[in-house]
């Protein structure tokens, strides 16, 4: 078996490329790697050997194309510029992509995201991970459903990615497999060190938002929950970029509130997940991204959009839900009153957890299923 992943950006800090990094890691089989360039970051080649292990070959930039298919914030007027430049380049550049692909004689080609699905074609077997949710108003949407019918698989992080795209095409080798997490290391972090880190002590009660702060993760209305709460004690820890227009307008709405703290962008978070009690999602419907898994997985708790009724769409929900707290989506009042309560109850017996061997086991299942039919096809 030889494989070739497909990577829309080249940072491995969040979200996609920090969830394949788990499956890259564990892989038994050679893989290379195809990256798409960009105008201001370089790969640095010799930490993502490092990082990966004895499997990865080549490592390869190229232009790709990268449709926003998706629901996504607004951009500003340079970002949409760049990334008009972006794809005009990728056009130019699908030739190379396909001789590469050619050359490596890969089994399968994995695609890491909904935006890379321009580059299905008829000339390999395609594997596309869906990992963001349809915007069925998309101008593009035929097209995006031709790309994914000739995909030889798809592989859903949870419902709520499978549903919308259900319901414009069927037929497709499909699997629902959420994200792979290995928080066992967290458990040899140094939690002192961690507290001195992050600017707070062990009598705060920790709360956090990780990923990039933007309006589609609900930065502000969480920020105005938290800062809505009455507990002096409490500490809410902000971090990933925050250097944009928007992040800039967080900053300056909770400058007064000193239990708001801005930590940036952070290559290891370890040190949050150490000391957090409860980590926070702010979209406006019921979310279960890779930090909650992460911070559940760490022993945190957890404070999500949703109701009751959402544990059973969880992974290890039923036997995790004392450290899963809900609150009415897009009710700032219901957040800030679970903040509230939460912020007087500090989690303890913290277990750290894996679910690597069983999320490996059913990927390779569904990779050998879509290998074996391709090849008797």
């Amino acid at each position: 078996m030889k494989a070739l992943f497909i990577l829309h950006e080249g940072i491995f800090i969040y979200g996609a490329n920090r969830s394949i990094t788990g499956v890259l890691q564990n892989l038994t089989y050679d893989y290379d790697l195809m990256i798409c360039r960009s105008f201001t970051k370089r790969v640095d080649k010799a930490a993502l050997r490092e990082l990966m292990g004895r499997h990865l070959g080549n490592i390869y930039e190229v232009w790709m194309p990268r449709y926003r298919c998706q629901y996504y914030d607004k951009v500003s007027v340079f970002r949409e510029c760049s990334h008009i430049v972006n794809n005009i380049l990728a056009f130019f550049a699908a030739g190379r992509r396909r001789r590469l692909i050619k050359a490596g004689g890969y089994d399968y080609v994995h695609l890491n995201s909904l935006v890379l699905y321009p580059v299905i074609d008829d000339h390999a077997r395609y594997v596309i991970h869906a990992r963001e949710i349809i915007n069925p108003q998309y101008r593009r949407i035929d097209q995006f459903v031709r790309a994914l019918q000739a995909a030889a698989g798809i592989i859903y992080i949870d419902e709520a990615t499978k549903l919308p795209i259900e319901k414009l095409m069927r037929g497709n080798r499909t699997l629902v497999l959420n994200n792979p997490f290995d928080m066992t290391q967290i458990a040899q972090v140094d939690y002192e060190d961690s507290l001195r880190q992050c600017g707070v002590s062990l009598e705060n009660t920790i709360f956090a938002m990780l990923g990039q702060v933007g309006d589609n993760k609900g930065s502000k209305f969480v920020l105005q929950a938290f800062m809505k709460h009455k507990n002096p004690n409490s500490r809410l820890l902000i971090v990933g970029n925050h250097d944009h227009a928007y992040g800039r307008e967080c900053e300056k709405m909770t400058k007064k509130d000193r239990r708001i703290i801005y930590c940036g962008e952070l290559k290891n978070t370890g040190s949050v997940y150490r000391i957090s009690d409860y980590i926070i999602r702010g979209e406006p419907q019921f979310c279960i991204g890779r930090t909650i898994y992460e911070g559940l997985f760490s022993g945190a708790g957890v404070i999500i959009p949703g109701r009751q009724s959402d544990i059973v769409k969880m992974q290890a929900g039923e036997e995790l839900q004392e450290r899963i707290f809900f609150y009415e989506p897009e009710s700032e009042e219901s957040l800030t009153e679970m903040i509230d309560q939460c912020s007087y109850r500090k989690q303890s017996d913290r277990e750290f957890r894996s679910n690597i061997e069983g999320y490996m086991e059913q990927y390779n299942g569904f990779i050998d299923r879509v290998v074996s039919d391709q090849k008797e096809a």
